[in-house]
C-alpha cells in the first residue's frame, strides 16, 4: 500500500465523524417563504408574517401590514436560502428607500436609492443546502415604500428569487402573527360583525364588505327540502360551510322545516331552462368536469370525501331540476357575488351537459319533499325575523333580531362549551383562541384593506394552486403578480375580456367579479409593483423595425411560426401555439418580458417556448451584434405596437 493511500484513509477515519450529525434529534421543519417583521418608525408595536417573495410595495399613505399604522418603517426579513446546486450569484436591487443584506452573515448589499437600481454586488457563492438570510428594508421619506431584488448568474439573467427556494424556520412570533390574522379572518368569514355591530363595517378590510346569498327568490332556486336540511345543519351537507347551526331546541327540525317553508314562498319571475338527463348530454358533462379541473374543487358522489373539497353529492337534492342547476352555473354570482364558484363562462349547451353529469352521478335527495302550507308559511317567515338571518341575508323584510357588543371572549359564540341561544360555528379550540387574541388586540386592523394580505387569503381559498402549476401549460399562480399588468390582470378576473388569449386550450381562466380589482392589486404589490403599471415608455422606431426584422422568417427567429402577429395567422406550430404578439404588450410587465424572452423555461419550466439567448449572446450576429439586451429591447419596442404591429414580409399601413 502507498504512503500516500494509507496518509488518506488515516484522515478520514479522522474525518469521517465529524460531518455526522451530533444529535438524533431532528431540526426544526424549514417551511415556505421568509419570516418578515414590520416595525413602525413611531411607536414600538411591530408585527411578524410569512411572506413567499423576497420584495415588497406599499403605496405611500398604507400600512405594510393590518397590524402597522401607516407611515414610516422596517421591515427585517429572515430566512433560508436552499438550493439544489451551489452556484455563484450576484445580486442587486430596485428600491426606493435602503436595504441592507446579509447572506451567511456577510454583507452582500447596503444600499439606498429612489427608484434606480443598485450597484451589483460581487459574485456570492451559495451553498447547495441552506444560506441565512437576514436582511432590513426601511422606508424612504418620500414616496411609495418599495424593493425588487434580483440574483443573476452567468446562465440566466436578472430575475428575482423563486419562491421555491425561499425558506424560514417556525417561531414563536410568526405563531402570534399566524393567529392573529387567523382570528381576523374567521371574525369576516363567520361575519361577526353583521350581529355584533361596533362601527367596523365601513372600514378597510375588503372581507367586511361580503354579504351572504341573497333571499329573494330563493324559492325559485333551491328546493325547499334541501333548505330545510340546510337550516337545520350547515355542516352535516358542507363541512366548509360559513353558515352557523342557528337552531338547537327541542323543536329545532320543525322550525327549520317552517323556515324553509317561508323561504320556498319566495319566487321569482325568472325562467330556467329544461335540461334533459340522458346519456349522452351527460357524458359531454363529464368531459367538461374533467377539461376544467373541476375535481380540483369538488367530489362527486362516488368520490370519497376530500379535505378543502365541496361534495356534489347533493346537487340533486339541492336543485330539484337540473335546469336550476343549469342556470347556476352559467352565473354563480347572479345572487351571491362573493361566491366562492366561479363564473367559467359556460356556453347554454355547456351548462345543461355540465349540469346533466351532475344530477345523473348525484345521490338521491336524503329527506322527503314536502308542501308547505299558509301556517308553517307565516310562522317561518316570524323565525327570519327573530333568529339573525336578516344580519347577513338580504331581504326586505323587517329584522327584529339584535346582539350586543362582544366584551366577554367567553361566552356566546366563543363560549368553550356550546349554549343554547348562541349559534354553533363549528370552531376548534385553536380557531377560538385565535379569535379571543384578535378581538382583544387585532380589531383596529379592520380598518387597514393591506391588498397584499388580501390577495394571499383570497388565492388560498379560491384554491387557484390546484390549477396553476399543476395543469399543463397554466403558470405557476405565484408568478403572476410579477407578470400581468395589474389593470389586465383585473380584467382576466373579472372576466370582461371580450376574447381568450388562447382559445385553443381545453382549460380556461373562470372569472371571480367580486373580487377581481383588489386581488389583481393585491398580486402585484406582492411581487413589488405597484397596484396601478405605470405608463409604457414612447415606441422607438428604429428598435421596432429591427424588432420586426427579428420575428422575421428570413434573417429572424421565425416567431410567427407559433405565434400570430396581429391579422396574421401562425405559419407552422411545432408543438404549442403561442399567444399573438399583438396583445403581448398590454398584457405584461415590461420587466417580466425581458426576463421571459432571456430564458423562457427559468420562468415556466412547462413552457413549450425555446431559448434564443445564451449568457447574453444571441446566434443572430448580424442583428445589433448578437447582443441579446439589445435585441430584446428592440422585440419589446414591436410588441408595445399593440394593433398597429406590421407583420414581416407586409407592406405598412
Amino acid at each position: 500500500m502507498s504512503r500516500r493511500l494509507i496518509q488518506l484513509l488515516c484522515f478520514l477515519s479522522v474525518a469521517w465523524p465529524s460531518v455526522r450529525p451530533l444529535s438524533d434529534e431532528p431540526k426544526p421543519e424549514l417551511l415556505d417563504g421568509l419570516a418578515v417583521t414590520f416595525r413602525p418608525a413611531a411607536g414600538d408595536r411591530a408585527d411578524t408574517t410569512v411572506r413567499p417573495h423576497f420584495m415588497l410595495y406599499v403605496p405611500l399613505g398604507q400600512a405594510p401590514t393590518p397590524f402597522v399604522a401607516p407611515g414610516a418603517f422596517t421591515a427585517e426579513w429572515e430566512g433560508v436560502i436552499q438550493l439544489d446546486l451551489r452556484d455563484r450569484f450576484v445580486f442587486q436591487a430596485e428600491l426606493n428607500g435602503s436595504l441592507r443584506m446579509e447572506l451567511n452573515g456577510e454583507v452582500v448589499l447596503d444600499a439606498t436609492s429612489d427608484g434606480p437600481e443598485t450597484e451589483p454586488s460581487r459574485r456570492i457563492r451559495l451553498n447547495s443546502r441552506g444560506n441565512t438570510l437576514k436582511a432590513t428594508y426601511s422606508s424612504p421619506p418620500n414616496g411609495d415604500a418599495f424593493f425588487r431584488l434580483y440574483w443573476a448568474t452567468p446562465d440566466h439573467g436578472h430575475e428575482p428569487i423563486p419562491p421555491k427556494f425561499l425558506k424560514h424556520k417556525p417561531g414563536e412570533r410568526l405563531a402570534r402573527g399566524a393567529a392573529l390574522r387567523r382570528g381576523r379572518q374567521l371574525a369576516t368569514r363567520f361575519r361577526c360583525f353583521k350581529c355584533h355591530a361596533d362601527g367596523v363595517h365601513a372600514l378597510g378590510m375588503p372581507e367586511l364588505a361580503m354579504d351572504a346569498p341573497t333571499l329573494d327568490g330563493i324559492g325559485s332556486r333551491l328546493d325547499a327540502s334541501w333548505m330545510a336540511g340546510w337550516i337545520l345543519n350547515p355542516a352535516q351537507l358542507s363541512p366548509q360551510a360559513n353558515m352557523p347551526s342557528m337552531l338547537h331546541s327541542a323543536s329545532a327540525d320543525a322550525d327549520a322545516r317552517v323556515i324553509a317553508a317561508f323561504l320556498g314562498s319566495l319566487k321569482s319571475s325568472d325562467s330556467f331552462p329544461a335540461v334533459k338527463v340522458d346519456v349522452a348530454t351527460a357524458e359531454k358533462g363529464q368531459k367538461l368536469f374533467s377539461q376544467l379541473n373541476c375535481a380540483a374543487c369538488h367530489t362527486t358522489a362516488g368520490d370519497p370525501p376530500a379535505e378543502g373539497k365541496v361534495a356534489l353529492r347533493h346537487v340533486r337534492w339541492k336543485f330539484g331540476q337540473a335546469g336550476l342547476l343549469s342556470a347556476f352555473l352559467s352565473n354563480p354570482q347572479a345572487h351571491y357575488r362573493w361566491n366562492r364558484m366561479p363564473n367559467f363562462g359556460l356556453k347554454p349547451d355547456e351548462a345543461a351537459a355540465l349540469s346533466a353529469f351532475l344530477f345523473q352521478s348525484a345521490s338521491s335527495p336524503s329527506r322527503e319533499f314536502f308542501s308547505p302550507v299558509a301556517s308553517s308559511i307565516a310562522k317561518g317567515r316570524k323565525l327570519v325575523q327573530s333568529t339573525g338571518c336578516l344580519n347577513c341575508h338580504a331581504l326586505k323584510l323587517e329584522n327584529h333580531f339584535s346582539a350586543p357588543l362582544i366584551a366577554d371572549l367567553t361566552k356566546g359564540c366563543l363560549a368553550n362549551l356550546s349554549e343554547a341561544k348562541s349559534p354553533r360555528f363549528r370552531l376548534s379550540v385553536e380557531d377560538r383562541a385565535a379569535l379571543r387574541l384578535f378581538l382583544r388586540e387585532g380589531r383596529a386592523s379592520l380598518g387597514q384593506a393591506s391588498l397584499a394580505e388580501f390577495a394571499l387569503r383570497q388565492s388560498a381559498d379560491a384554491n387557484c394552486n390546484n390549477c396553476h402549476g399543476q395543469m399543463d401549460l397554466i403558470p405557476p399562480f405565484n408568478v403572476l403578480g410579477g407578470k400581468l399588468k395589474p389593470e389586465r390582470a383585473g380584467r382576466i378576473l373579472s372576466g370582461s375580456l371580450a376574447k381568450r388569449h388562447r382559445p385553443w386550450l381545453a382549460a380556461r381562466m373562470p372569472s371571480f367579479p367580486a373580487r377581481a380589482d383588489s386581488l389583481a392589486k393585491g398580486l402585484a404589490l406582492l411581487n413589488g409593483h405597484p397596484p396601478m403599471t405605470p405608463p409604457d415608455v414612447p415606441v422607438d422606431e428604429k428598435k421596432a423595425r429591427l424588432g420586426r426584422k427579428l420575428v422575421s422568417a428570413n434573417g429572424g427567429f421565425f416567431c410567427f411560426s407559433c405565434h400570430g402577429i396581429g391579422g396574421l395567422e401562425p405559419a407552422q406550430v411545432f408543438d404549442a401555439q403561442g399567444i399573438n404578439l399583438a396583445r403581448v404588450g398590454e398584457r405584461l410587465l415590461p420587466e417580466y418580458f425581458r426576463r421571459w424572452m432571456r430564458n423562457p423555461l427559468r420562468v415556466d419550466p412547462q413552457t413549450k417556448m425555446p431559448a434564443y439567448f445564451h449568457q447574453g449572446q444571441s446566434a443572430l450576429f448580424e442583428v445589433l451584434d448578437g447582443d441579446a439586451e439589445l435585441q430584446i429591447e428592440a422585440l419589446y419596442h414591436y410588441i408595445l405596437q399593440g394593433s398597429e404591429m406590421i407583420p414581416p414580409g407586409q407592406p405598412k399601413k
